[in-house]
């Protein structure tokens, strides 16, 4: 919201553009993609030193569909104005480090403390710059420049973050931090010796060295020890999920549940990267052709943006701008070396082939072979582009084939044009529309069906419910209900009071008769809820319910218990469900009166039925549901929305 005011500000009192702050949430997102994308060339030229690259590899952000995603336009999320900073602080911290200036590594923690401000993804920062630290000294590249930039960064940084209310000193005892403290330290011994061995002869600092380590492997293993049995080194869920992804569906379903937290499959890869992302292999070869402390750092960052990536959808959007940049690398060296071999002067090339074979020919042959010079060669072209990549020696003859290379070239420009276009076709048909909009193939028709259920529920609540009714909805769509009906829901997308959520949950998967009581003591008026098995929407409530059940055992082990729902280990909606399943509260809400309702053909050339569920493919037993404690009073015209009244 504050980068929302600040650029309304910019634009209403600096250039005379007079600006809502609602248009300015719209376009914050692209603004800052568009200062991205700036970032990136500024980041890759840093690290290149080649103009070309870093255009290539701004432009490659700028249609990367990881990002965006947090990049149209309406995209008022915090991850709009991260990316920015993230890659911001990346380039002052290579700048710092390769100036060994003061200033930029200033610059570099100023920007860090905004991420810390816009988003929980500054932990990736102050774990990456670090680890660039520490690979610096194990490579032994260590010098005066990088003490400077780490020692005037750290602190700097850490001290901002310690600003933000919600970071507070936890920039200091969450175990995610650890890392930034033990290389700080490790950096002012690192540079100390450095110092002593030019002071004191060599067998002394040996014996010296070999003290000091075991002293401080002994204080650091203590204090470890110590500051975990005190319980002073604390990690988050979320950081414990990415060292371990098992934990999260173990110990915080609340975290698992999300589908964004869930595990990235490999279709999503391509998804989010492009057609471009082939080039990446190649971009990896040549960023370890010279491994200064630049190249070092964006190997460090790349590394850890691919396993994170791998672990959790989300931090896709982190791997973008490494994923452009070896992309970018990639494309531009390849392309780079095929052009070198067709700016070759073909008369000197020749020249030099006819001297070194008039010793093997007569002068008949030798004008037979300058007539044909332009003949193709594959084998003799393909040993030439493996030659020129420096993947093998160059054997020194002449490899010489314009055409070919020049249509590898082409080649390379069809597939960035791909590239181009599969971004844009993802941005049209996933990131442009709205979300509120269901759209679905129908079967009878071959058209596509558009329901607009969600804003036909929203306008029933403001238009049909006291101002002061309290609806009991499922967490990740509460928010909705707040803003749009304007009405108060028990919970919203916030997921700090998991108590407060598993309360909803144990709701839904309780009977009549044991939700009512804690419908009342929540003086709940409503339940709110999504049902997809009309038009075959998935992920809907019933869809959730096996992460409901889940949440609410975490905190109600008593009240709920999984097993109860599941047959042989699945949740079983049929008319071999169990009698926990059907008697639930969701159940029979999701369910009610739909036997009497005929469902479209699950397939092309199939009669309609009564009661089919397309969402779970299946056909609901035919008895009655009755409701003894709850009254129907709307369902939407696709059904995907369905609200109940609680009796009094």
């Amino acid at each position: 919201m504050a980068g929302a005011a600040g650029l309304q500000w910019t634009l209403t009192l600096v250039l005379r553009l007079p600006i809502s702050v609602r248009d300015a949430c719209v376009f914050l997102a692209p603004v800052f993609a568009a200062l991205a994308c700036v970032a990136q060339f500024l980041l890759t030229y840093e690290v290149m030193n080649s103009t070309v690259t870093a255009l290539l590899s701004a432009m490659l952000l700028s249609v990367s569909p990881a990002y965006i995603s947090r990049s149209t336009a309406g995209s008022f999320d915090n991850e709009g104005i991260a990316i920015f900073l993230l890659i911001s602080t990346f380039y002052l911290w290579v700048k710092a480090v390769k100036t060994g200036a003061m200033l930029w590594a200033a610059l570099a923690a100023v920007s860090y403390f905004g991420m810390a401000l816009s988003w929980g993804g500054y932990v990736f920062i102050i774990n990456i710059v670090p680890i660039h630290v520490l690979a610096l000294l194990l490579s032994g590249h260590y010098s005066p420049k990088i003490y400077v930039a780490y020692s005037t960064f750290y602190p700097l940084a850490t001290l901002g973050a310690m600003q933000v209310p919600f970071i507070g000193f936890n920039a200091m005892i969450k175990g995610e931090n650890a890392g930034s403290h033990g290389v700080f330290a490790l950096l002012q011994a690192y540079a100390f010796m450095h110092w002593l061995s030019t002071q004191i002869p060599r067998d002394q600092f040996m014996r010296l060295l070999r003290t000091c380590l075991r002293a401080g492997a002994t204080i650091i293993g203590s204090g470890l020890l110590l500051a975990l049995l005190l319980g002073k080194l604390q990690w988050s869920g979320r950081s414990l999920t990415l060292l371990d992804p098992t934990y999260a569906s173990k110990y915080i379903p609340i975290i698992a549940s999300v589908g964004e937290h869930q595990p990235t499959v490999w279709s999503a890869f391509y998804f989010s990267l492009g057609p471009a992302m082939l080039f990446i292999p190649l971009g990896v070869f040549y960023s370890f052709q010279k491994l200064d402390a630049a190249f070092l750092f964006m190997i460090v960052y790349s590394t850890f943006a691919f396993y994170f990536s791998g672990i959790m959808v989300r931090l896709l959007l982190t791997l973008a701008p490494a994923a452009c940049y070896l992309s970018a690398i990639g494309a531009s060296g390849f392309m780079h070396k095929i052009v070198e071999l067709t700016r070759k002067d073909p008369v000197r090339a020749e020249g030099t082939e006819t001297s070194n074979a008039t010793d093997g020919m007569n002068k008949t042959e030798a004008e037979e072979e300058k007539e044909d010079s332009t003949r193709s060669h594959s084998g003799e072209i393909f040993s030439a582009v493996v030659a020129k990549l420096r993947f093998q020696p160059d054997d020194g003859e002449k490899q010489k084939a314009p055409r070919a290379l020049q249509l590898l070239v082409f080649a390379c420009g069809v597939l960035l044009v791909i590239h181009a276009r599969h971004s844009s076709n993802i941005a049209k048909k996933v990131y442009s529309s709205t979300s509120l909009v269901f759209e679905k193939m129908n079967m009878t028709t071959k058209e596509k069906d558009l329901h607009d259920d969600y804003r036909e529920a929203f306008a029933w609540l403001r238009q049909n419910t006291p101002e002061d009714a309290k609806i009991l909805s499922w967490w990740d769509y509460g928010y909705q209900v707040t803003t749009l009906a304007n009405r108060t829901v028990l919970v919203d997308n916030n997921t700090w009071n998991n108590t407060h959520i598993a309360t909803v949950g144990r709701v839904l998967t309780s009977r009549e008769d044991d939700a009512l009581p804690i419908l009342r003591s929540l003086d709940v008026d409503y339940v709110f809820l999504l049902f997809g098995g009309n038009v075959g929407m998935p992920g809907d409530d019933l869809d959730k319910l096996p992460w409901i059940v889940k949440i609410s055992e975490g905190v109600f082990p008593d009240d709920v218990i999984e097993s109860e729902f599941q047959v042989n280990g699945r949740y079983i909606f049929h008319e071999n469900a169990t009698l926990a399943m059907t008697e639930s509260v969701l159940y029979k809400l999701s369910y009610y009166e739909f036997n009497q309702v005929e469902s479209q053909p699950a397939k092309e050339g199939e009669n309609p039925v009564l009661g089919w569920d397309m969402s779970r493919q299946f056909r609901i037993p035919k008895r009655d549901i009755k409701l003894r404690h709850f009254e129907h009073v709307f369902t939407s015209d696709a059904w995907m929305v369905r609200i109940y009244r609680v009796k009094r």
